[in-house]
C-alpha cells in the first residue's frame, strides 16, 4: 500500500497541524508497532501538483523515516532490558552478599562464646573482662553488617578486639603482631573480610600446637604490575600469617572446600572486583600458614611495603 494517500477532509480535521492551509497529502511513516506517524503536506504554490517523481521521493523517505525509528524503539527496548537486568543482577547480589555476612556472624559468634565458656571453667575472674570486651565486639559485628564496606581501620579494631579475647584464653602460647601503617586504616574494603582469616589462623594455625605460635597482619600497597590499557594502579596486598601447626597441601584444599570464613571470603572477593583481586594461601607443616589477599585501590597513594613505613604494631 502506498505510503502517500490524498486527503479530502476538511481543514477543521487539522487543526493541530502546524500548516497553514487545507493539507495536499498525508504521508504515512508505515512504522511496525505503534505509535505510527504521519506527516501533512500543504497545497503546493501556483497550483502546482505532486508528480510521480515526487511522489516516488516522498514514499522513500517515509519508509527510511520508519527504519529508523522502528530501530530507535528496538534499541530503547534493549537499554530499558538492560538496564532492568542490572538491577535485579544488582538486588541478587545484595541478597547474596546479605546471605553470606549472615553465614559468617552465627561462626564468628559460637566460637566467641566457646572462648567465653572456657574462661568461666578455668579463669572465672578474667571471665568478666572478656565478656565485656565480647559485648564491644558484637556490636562492632552488628554494625558491620548493615554496610558491606567499611575502612580497614575499623576492621583491624574489631581484629584487636577478637585477639584480645583469644589471647585471654590462649595466655602466652598466643603472640599477635599487627604491622600496617596509620595511612592505610582510611582505606575502604569489604566488611568483615580480614576477621574470618585471622579467626582460621588462631583456630587452625595456633590452637592445635602445643607451643602456640604469633599471628601477623600487615598490609601494604603495591603497584598492580598486570595492568594494562592504562596507568597501573595501586593495589592494596593484606597479608595474615601464622607460624601454627600448618598443613598440607591435600589437608588443605579440603578445608577450603568445607570451611565456612574462607569460601566466603573468597567469593566476596569475586562479587566486588572480579578478576581484579586475587586469594592466595600457602602452608607448610610445622612451618605454619600465610593467606595473602590483593584488592584495588581507586586514588591510593603509593608507599613503601609496611615495614618500611611507621606502622601500628601490636604484640602479645
Amino acid at each position: 500500500m502506498s505510503a502517500l494517500t490524498s486527503v479530502s477532509a476538511p481543514a477543521s480535521a487539522f487543526a493541530a497541524s502546524p500548516l497553514t492551509l487545507t493539507p495536499h497529502a498525508a504521508l504515512i511513516v508505515p512504522t511496525v508497532d505503534a505509535p505510527r506517524y504521519v506527516v501533512l503536506i500543504g497545497q503546493l504554490l501556483g497550483g502546482r501538483r505532486l508528480l510521480s517523481d515526487d511522489l516516488s521521493l516522498l514514499e522513500s523517505i517515509a519508509l527510511t523515516a520508519a527504519r529508523r525509528l522502528d530501530a530507535l524503539r528496538v534499541a530503547q527496548e534493549r537499554v530499558e532490558a538492560t538496564v532492568r537486568e542490572q538491577q535485579i543482577s544488582r538486588l541478587a547480589t545484595e541478597a547474596e552478599l546479605r546471605a553470606l555476612r549472615a553465614q559468617l556472624n552465627p561462626h564468628f559468634l559460637f566460637n566467641a562464646l566457646t572462648t567465653v565458656g572456657y574462661l568461666i571453667q578455668t579463669a572465672p575472674d578474667r571471665a568478666m573482662g572478656t565478656l565485656l570486651r565480647l559485648t564491644s565486639l558484637l556490636r562492632g559485628v552488628l554494625r558491620r553488617t548493615t554496610n558491606e564496606f567499611s575502612t580497614l581501620g575499623d576492621e583491624l579494631d574489631l581484629i584487636e578486639a577478637y585477639l584480645e579475647i583469644e589471647q585471654a584464653r590462649f595466655e602466652e602460647r598466643l603472640r599477635v603482631r599487627i604491622d600496617v601503617a596509620p595511612a592505610l586504616r582510611t582505606l575502604s574494603i569489604p566488611s568483615l573480610l580480614v576477621q574470618p582469616l585471622v579467626e582460621n589462623a588462631v583456630k587452625h594455625g595456633i590452637a592445635p600446637s602445643v607451643l602456640g605460635g604469633e599471628v601477623i597482619v600487615a598490609a601494604f600497597l603495591e603497584q598492580d604490575a598486570a595492568a594494562t590499557g592504562g596507568p597501573a594502579g595501586d593495589q592494596l596486598r593484606i597479608s595474615i600469617r601464622d607460624t601454627g601447626v600448618g598443613t598440607t597441601d591435600g589437608a588443605l584444599a579440603r578445608g577450603r572446600e568445607r570451611g565456612v570464613g574462607m569460601a566466603s571470603v573468597e567469593h566476596r572477593l569475586r562479587v566486588h572486583y572480579g578478576s581484579a583481586a586475587s586469594f592466595r594461601i600457602s602452608s607448610l607443616p610445622d612451618v605454619g600458614t600465610t593467606v595473602d589477599l590483593v584488592v584495588p585501590v581507586q586514588g591510593a597513594r603509593k608507599g613503601p611495603p609496611a615495614h618500611d613505613q611507621a606502622s601500628h604494631s601490636h604484640r602479645g
